[in-house]
């Protein structure tokens, strides 16, 4: 049996030598996985694997001095894996390696070991990684999420926490606008590690790992960390809210170090929150959820809303849905003070479009085409599966240049289109998908054209 623990001697003859560690490297980038292997071997067994998936297992089982993984994999990033791992109880330390320019606070919010940029020498990268590798094996728990309850206390709870969601997401966004990156990447770790099962995260991570820009920052990159005095001051008016029974005060607290992204804090407090109104009941009662006296239901909004749209564009399809809405909120008894006049012009609507009397939808239509024919490039559909799908390149030259169209993801790329005297004219190509290595191309791509010496550039998104 070989003994794996860092500092056993082994004595035989006069030497000695130390045990070497135990390492595992996921990386699909065979290259970087062979340069990664070849500085650390001399300190640690190597072991390799190319995907996330085919490591989990083994990690958990065997319990590695360390594990060092990419951030990018074509089937999950490495925000998600970490924040799996650590829920699944991860022992070992986690060491993430990337292109981008990521803060600290990225591998506190996970709770893992390290995560930092991969472009260092090799003796500094492996006194990184040995210097983390050194972190005390521990039994550990899986991170505490929010409880969700029924009743008044359990509305509040989700309402707080789907006000910190928008919140935090629209800061997100407004630092991807701004190529932030190491920002919005907090941001997006934090909202990972708060509602791990949304969606709308993952989108944000992929936009982020997935940016060539973000591995090239060109703008101030930003970090942001909640001051102690800030933090200080919120959990003792915590601990003033639960003295005095204020259950209000005690999500307004948790509320506000959330948003300071106090995870641990924030989240404590709200489970606190739950644990203190079922003990005492009509403490939960004492929270006001606001409503209005007379809402209008949600059906009624959107039959109004969609007969409204039929003036304008598909005038059978948003005039036949309104009437659908409006079915639905008097059969489901809702408030329907907007359906009982939008249905009836959705049916005059209906009928006028029949006899040739489109209203305002035909003049809309005019205008959408004659502002496509002004349009330089577009491209069609934004939502495009490889191989049964037909992607639409349409542009227009205003004279004769040179003309070239690429389209390019993170890993593939195809030449659609190389045509150094191109006539003028508006033009259309068709594309099914296929990269310039005949394999159809997998992730969310962008389709550039570049006529003369202007560029324009559309995203694609791949899927059904």
């Amino acid at each position: 049996m070989v003994c794996q623990l860092r500092g056993i001697r082994h004595k035989g003859r006069g030497d000695t030598h130390m045990v070497k560690e135990t390492a595992y490297i996921i990386a699909e980038d065979k290259d970087f996985a062979a340069k990664l292997k070849g500085v650390i071997e001399s300190d640690y067994i190597v072991t390799l694997f190319e995907s996330p998936e085919e490591a989990i297992d083994e990690i958990l089982k065997k319990k590695p001095d360390v594990v060092v993984s990419e951030m990018v994999f074509s089937s999950i990033d490495g925000i998600n894996f970490a924040a799996g791992l650590k829920e699944k109880c991860l022992e070992s330390p986690l060491v993430i390696l990337t292109k981008l320019h990521p803060t600290p606070k990225v591998a506190e919010l996970l709770g893992i070991a390290g995560c930092f940029n991969r472009d260092l020498s090799d003796e500094d990268m492996l006194d990184k990684i040995k210097s983390l590798s050194g972190w005390k094996k521990r039994k550990v728990s899986p991170p505490q999420l929010p409880i969700i309850t029924e009743g008044s206390i359990g509305i509040a709870i989700q309402q707080l926490l789907n006000e910190v969601y928008n919140e935090k997401k629209n800061e997100c966004l407004a630092c991807i606008g701004k190529k932030d990156f190491a920002r919005a990447l907090e941001i997006a770790t934090f909202l990972r590690r708060v509602f791990p099962t949304d969606l709308r995260t993952q989108g944000l991570i992929r936009e982020i790992v997935h940016s060539k820009e973000a591995e090239s920052p060109k703008t101030e990159q930003t970090s942001f960390s909640a001051s102690r005095e800030d933090i200080n001051r919120e959990t003792r008016a915590a601990r003033g809210a639960v003295d005095s029974g204020n259950l209000a005060l005690m999500l307004e607290s948790a509320k506000k170090l959330l948003l300071m992204e106090d995870v641990k804090n924030g989240i404590r407090l709200l489970r606190e929150s739950v644990v203190f109104s079922e003990e005492n009941p009509y403490l939960a009662e004492r929270i006001v959820i606001q409503k209005e006296s007379s809402p209008a239901s949600v059906l009624d909004i959107l039959c109004a809303g969609s007969v409204f749209l039929s003036f304008f564009i598909y005038p059978y399809v948003f005039a036949g849905v309104g009437i659908c809405f409006g079915i639905a909120a008097w059969a489901m008894k809702k408030e329907r003070k907007a359906a009982a006049v939008a249905v009836p012009m959705a049916v005059v609507i209906i009928a006028l479009n029949f006899f040739n009397f489109p209203l305002l939808s035909g003049m809309v239509a005019d205008w959408q085409g004659k502002a496509a024919t002004r349009r330089i490039f577009s491209v069609e559909p934004k939502i495009f599966n490889p191989g049964s799908d037909t992607l639409i390149i349409k542009y227009r030259v205003k004279e004769i240049s040179p003309v070239v169209i690429t389209a390019a993801s993170s890993r593939q790329s195809a030449e659609i289109l190389n045509n150094k005297e191109h006539d003028t004219g508006v033009f259309e190509i068709p594309w099914k998908g296929k990269t310039d290595d005949g394999s159809l191309i997998k992730n969310n791509f962008r389709v550039r054209i570049k006529i003369g010496d202007k560029s324009f550039t559309e995203k694609i998104y791949t899927g059904d």
